[in-house]
C-alpha cells in the first residue's frame, strides 16, 4: 500500500493516473471499475498495487472484460445508492454508449463517474475520438480539468454534479 493515498496534508508527487486513483479516494467513492486501455491503463495497476488500501476501507475495485460491462457495473451501483468510477479508453465510451444511454434514463442516487482518457490526435490509441461528442449525444456533462490540481479535486465535483444532475458525468 502506497501511503501517499492516504496523505490528507502536504505535497506528494503523483502521476495523472495516480490522482485519479486518489481523487477518487478523496470523494468517498465505493466502487473503482473500468477497462484498461491507453491513456488510462495505468489506473488499473495502481488499484491492483493498493488493493490492501482499498480492502481495509471497504472499497470494492473491479475491472471489467469492457467498457460497457464496467457502466453495467455503474448502473447497478446506482441501486445501492453508491459513488462509482468508471476509467476507460476515448474509444471504449463508444463502446459504452449503448450502457451509458440507459442509464442516463434510469438517473443516479450516490453519484456515477466516467473518466475518459481522451487521445483525439491518436498518439496512444488506434483511432482518434474525442468524448465531447457523443457525451453531447448522451445528455452527458464533460467536465476538462487543465491542471493536475484539477484531476484530483474535480472528480469530488463530478460526483456531486452527477448526484444533484440525477446524470451520469
Amino acid at each position: 500500500m502506497d501511503k501517499r493515498f492516504i496523505q490528507d496534508s502536504g505535497t506528494n508527487v503523483y502521476t495523472g493516473c495516480e490522482l485519479l486513483f486518489k481523487g477518487a479516494l478523496e470523494s468517498g467513492v465505493s466502487l473503482l471499475t473500468g477497462y484498461p486501455g491507453s491513456p488510462l491503463a495505468d489506473v488499473c495497476e495502481v488499484i491492483r498495487r493498493n488493493s490492501d488500501l482499498l480492502k481495509e476501507h471497504g472499497i470494492v475495485a473491479q475491472i471489467a472484460n469492457n467498457e460497457a460491462l464496467s457502466v453495467a457495473r455503474l448502473n447497478g451501483s446506482q441501486m445501492a445508492k453508491l459513488r462509482a468510477v468508471a476509467y476507460m479508453k476515448s474509444v471504449g465510451l463508444h463502446v459504452a454508449s449503448d450502457a451509458l444511454a440507459i442509464s442516463n434514463l434510469a438517473g443516479t442516487t450516490g453519484g456515477a463517474v466516467v473518466v475518459v482518457g481522451d487521445d483525439p490526435a491518436s498518439s496512444s490509441t488506434q483511432v482518434p475520438a474525442d468524448s465531447r461528442f457523443i457525451a453531447r449525444h448522451l445528455y452527458t456533462p464533460v467536465l476538462e480539468p487543465s491542471t493536475f490540481q484539477e484531476v484530483k479535486d474535480w472528480l469530488r465535483v463530478a460526483f456531486e454534479l452527477s448526484a444533484n444532475s440525477n446524470l451520469y458525468t
